[in-house]
């Protein structure tokens, strides 16, 4: 194809896309409406966050250590985004806590984390434990105490990650790696 100018290519882009988006839109079926307009809404994050992933990759790339350009901590807390989930998949902006290794963490694109969640009064001990303040080295957490769930235990572009709340105090993370095991039956 030869295109005259770049918004005659723009032009074209646009139409796909709104072509693809209908398609995907007339194939939902029995889907709630509220889970709709969140796909619809993280749209425009998704892109942006795949963005910043691309710009990361391009970072690591010309870095003469190939090493990641963010390169959280194990035991460090995140503010991170999780786009809509399926059923009752974890979903928006959560705290998150690293727990992969240093080495990992330094050269992958991706980053494995346990998600906290604001209500540490309802802990399900099977696999929930809660977390206050009081476990923490440095940083702030703003629903205190809240839970750790390490059912949903995930890994996550570094894109997701956003500003770092505070890190978990040594003995937390021991605790934290005893019950990692615990649920993983290692």
């Amino acid at each position: 194809m030869n295109y005259n100018n770049l918004k005659d290519l723009e032009d074209i882009n646009k139409t796909t896309l709104l072509s693809m988006f209908n398609g995907i839109l007339s194939n939902i079926k029995n889907i709630s409406f509220r889970k709709s307009t969140c796909l619809i809404k993280d749209f425009p994050t998704v892109c942006e966050l795949s963005y910043k992933s691309y710009e990361n990759t391009e970072k690591k790339r010309i870095s003469s250590t190939n090493a990641h350009p963010i390169i959280p901590t194990r035991g460090e807390i995140y503010n991170a985004f999780i786009t809509e989930g399926v059923g009752k998949e974890l979903s928006g902006n959560h705290l998150v806590i690293i727990i992969q290794n240093r080495n990992s963490n330094i050269y992958s694109d991706k980053v494995t984390i346990v998600p906290i969640e604001g209500d540490g009064q309802k802990i399900k001990s099977n696999y929930q434990t809660k977390l206050t303040n009081d476990d923490l080295c440095f940083g702030k957490i703003d629903k205190d105490p809240s839970r750790i769930i390490f059912s949903d235990i995930m890994s996550i572009d570094k894109a997701r990650l956003g500003r770092r709340i505070g890190k978990l105090s040594d003995e937390k993370i021991k605790r934290l790696n005893i019950l990692l095991k615990k649920h993983l039956n290692l």
